[in-house]
């Protein structure tokens, strides 16, 4: 899969995690509500490492 893909497809996901964060807190189930916002953030990183090991194949 091309890089570009990927990283598109984790921002969908990354985004949908922070959209269901925002649902679960209007349901007040503050459980899923935490593992959404940290599945969120843990994504996020993932995706900072990925564009980290591409940017230095690139060089």
């Amino acid at each position: 899969m091309k890089y570009e893909t990927k990283m598109l497809l984790l921002a969908i996901v990354i985004v949908s995690c922070y959209i269901a964060t925002a649902i679960v807190i209007s349901e007040r189930n503050y459980g899923l509500m935490a593992l959404f916002f940290f599945s969120g953030l843990a994504l996020m990183g993932y995706g900072f490492k990925l564009k980290r090991a591409y940017m230095r194949e690139d060089e």
